[in-house]
């Protein structure tokens, strides 16, 4: 017997075209599903993109067949890391400012005609003139979107705009022939007034992309490539290929991933990871595309270029997770997917309720075309990706990457963290925490002496010394004669006297006692300073709290979330950070396994857990816990780990993006509330002849404007 098996799975990104509202967005999806082998379809109006995952056997061909099949227009995204997007949005909100300053300039007069001048000779026949190019080509990008709908037996809400737009203007025509009052003003009024809506809906878009765009700004569209033959020469940034030398003078921003070949400088990555104290490289330092060079002149050779760039992985996660579709939209797909039948048969039953109870037919027919107008779709197909946009770009420009909205979504629900103690609420390397002294000697001498010993040595402890005198602007001398014996210490000649530097038991072979030194503290690990046979002292080094995280925990607090934090070290050294840091709950000696062991027995108590930690040897944690987020700067493993990176490697991040989650989330529902609330008021209010179809235009184009500008204030709700 064989069984059958399943090709591997591959996903593409399309951009697609011509989507005004939900409906467009449940006609897409359902024509992508439909696709043998596709598995899944995520389409999001905001950002005008399909995410498609389906099996390998799949061509790109076949899915954009199926979105043309269904009226709209589509393209592969080749490089989701391009500003592609930007520029087409460009030229599409300039191509829209042009109509709409025709249509308010021919709108205005007609309006005025209409509702405040008697009437002339000759009169209707201008409102005639002045309608048509409102009608026609203003209203173009109305009536091509509801013919396609209409070809393929489909409806969206450029159905209900053209048609209402349509019935006012045809009936007008009519009534000018016949000597009838007509409704030109109502006519151009609809188009006009819910083309001002889109106009500005699509500027708000523009404004919610900054992340991307900023993001984006960062890469140099050009580069100096150095030949293999020496000549330097200017080439666009996209020509680059991996294993390419470039120089990158003082000043500019450096456009490839790779490895320093000549050089020193110190490079300023705050605008990547937030970091605000420039890093200093030289030849064998990786740097980063998009990081700013000081003031030396660098020569980089390529490991990424392109879409394979740190930058570019960045923005590709940015845009994914500002396209993908949170649990809250669910139901509202679901709805929009009959949102536009279901109101064309309120208006047809609208004006035959109204026309058979004896009812003019014309009035019948303004009520019919009021129904179709006020009704807002966009409204409820933008409630939730507008306030997804908006909130995961607040999040990377805080240094949070989210990798879908789920995980925005699910962040905000948490009632309880856990951090990994090293390098998330601390440094992550060792560090001089304190020295001490026999009565008599400096402490600089000692912290002089010891890196003067040290500072030939590998070992973090040395390091973490040589860093302190540097910090200390001490002068060291040289050392001679250095024997190293690992594991417990060094001895060297220094100024042509015998040097010991190590721990209790290296001195006290050496016949030297360490006792005289009190309150050394036991968390800490200690190196022990000699000379000449005598004890000088000792240096207590540890991984140190951040200077922050304090106060990070104190927010966390504020958020009403139980913290804890879980260690591979000592219980005396984790017992003391969580101690420093206000941490209730601590928990040592855990090897990564025992990490997602303390999650998964949180979760069965029914507590909402997330997972702080540098996403390796913190991987089985991260993947057990509800929310897991990576201390990663922005590397691979922290993207491709958890569904949330902090590159900016600062814990203060963690208690933005809970406060983050929890306002979009709010926002989310507003903007829902509002969809639903404006459509379940007004839509009736419009059958019972209260609405007058030019308001309704007013109100259709407000409603979006709504769902829109809440969106756009999560920025000040979050500060």
């Amino acid at each position: 017997m064989t069984t059958a098996t399943r090709e591997p799975e591959a996903q593409t990104e399309l951009a697609v075209r011509g989507m005004t509202c939900a409906s467009c967005v449940a006609h897409v999806s359902r024509a992508l599903k439909k696709v043998p082998g596709v598995d899944e379809a995520f389409v999001n109006l905001a950002t005008e993109r399909a995410t498609v995952t389906h099996d390998a056997r799949v061509d790109d061909s076949a899915l954009i067949a199926a979105i043309e099949g269904a009226g709209y227009g589509a393209s592969v995204v080749a490089d989701a890391s391009s500003d592609e997007d930007a520029r087409r949005r460009d030229a599409e909100i300039g191509r829209r400012r042009a109509l709409l300053v025709l249509g308010v300039l021919l709108f205005i007069p007609t309006l005025i005609l209409g509702m405040f001048v008697p009437q002339f000779t000759g009169k209707d026949w201008v409102m005639f003139a002045l309608t048509l190019p409102v009608w026609l080509v203003v209203g173009w990008h109305f009536h091509r979107g509801a013919l396609a709908a209409a070809r393929h037996g489909t409806s969206n809400m450029d159905t209900l705009v053209s048609l209402g737009a349509t019935a006012a203007f045809g009936y007008s025509v009519y009534a000018t022939l016949v000597g009838a009052p007509t409704y030109y003003e109502t006519a151009s009024g609809i188009v006009t007034l819910i083309f001002i809506g889109k106009y500005l809906e699509s500027a708000a878009k523009g404004k919610s992309n900054r992340a991307i765009r900023a993001l984006l700004d960062l890469r140099p569209p050009m580069a100096r490539l150095r030949q293999p033959d020496g000549v330097i020469v200017q080439v666009p940034v996209e020509r680059l290929r991996i294993g390419d030398e470039v120089v990158v003078a003082a000043g500019d921003r450096i456009p490839v991933d790779g490895v320093v070949v000549t050089g020193q400088s110190a490079i300023d990555a705050s605008m990547l990871t937030g970091e605000p104290i420039p890093v200093e490289v030289a030849p064998g330092d990786a740097v980063s595309q998009g990081t700013l060079n000081g003031d030396g002149t660098l020569v980089v050779r390529a490991n990424a270029v392109g879409s394979g760039t740190t930058l570019a992985k960045i923005v590709e996660t940015v845009r994914h997770a500002q396209g993908s579709t949170p649990r809250i939209q669910r139901l509202a797909d679901q709805v929009a997917g009959v949102f536009v039948p279901a109101i064309l048969t309120i208006a047809l039953a609208a004006f035959l309720g109204w026309h058979f109870s004896g009812a003019p037919w014309v009035q019948a027919l303004v009520i019919a075309v009021a129904v179709v107008v006020v009704a807002c779709p966009c409204a409820l197909g933008l409630a939730t990706p507008m306030a997804v946009m908006v909130g995961v770009g607040i999040g990377a420009r805080r240094g949070l990457l989210f990798k879908d909205a789920d995980a925005l979504e699910r962040l905000g629900t948490i009632d309880t963290l856990v951090f990994d103690k090293t390098g998330t609420l601390t440094a992550g390397k060792p560090k001089v925490l304190d020295v001490r002294t026999l009565p008599g000697v400096a402490s600089d001498e000692v912290v002089a002496l010891a890196a003067a010993v040290e500072r030939g040595s590998s070992h973090p402890l040395a390091a973490a010394i040589v860093r302190d005198a540097e910090a200390r602007g001490l002068q060291l001398a040289a050392a001679t004669d250095t024997l190293v014996e690992r594991g417990r210490g060094i001895k060297a000649r220094v100024d042509g006297t015998a040097v010991l530097v190590g721990n209790a038991a290296f001195l006290k072979d050496a016949g030297i006692a360490v006792e005289g030194l009190l309150s050394l503290d036991e968390h800490a690990s200690h190196v022990f300073v000699a000379r000449g046979g005598a004890l000088l002292g000792a240096l207590e080094l540890g991984d140190a709290l951040r200077p922050d995280a304090a106060q990070t925990v104190r927010r966390l607090h504020e958020q009403h979330l139980t913290l804890h934090i879980v260690s591979g070290d000592a219980e005396g050294a984790t017992e003391q950070i969580a101690r420093l840091a206000g941490i209730e709950h601590w928990h040592a000696h855990a090897q990564p396994q025992d990490k997602a062991t303390v999650v998964e027995s949180l979760k069965r108590e029914g507590k909402h857990v997330a997972f702080v930690g540098d996403g390796i040897n913190d991987a089985p944690a991260l993947a057990v816990a509800d929310v897991g987020l990576a201390m990663g700067g922005g590397t691979d493993v922290a993207l491709e780990t958890a569904p949330i990176a902090i590159i900016s490697n600062d814990p203060a991040a963690v208690a933005d993006g809970v406060s983050l989650s929890r306002a979009t989330t709010r926002t989310i529902r507003q903007n829902l509330l509002w969809a639903i609330a404006y459509n379940a008021v007004l839509v009736p209010l419009a059958v019972a002849g209260i609405v007058y179809p030019i308001f309704a235009a007013a109100a259709m184009g407000a409603s979006s404007l709504f769902v829109v500008g809440n969106s756009l204030l999560l920025q000040r709700r979050v500060n």
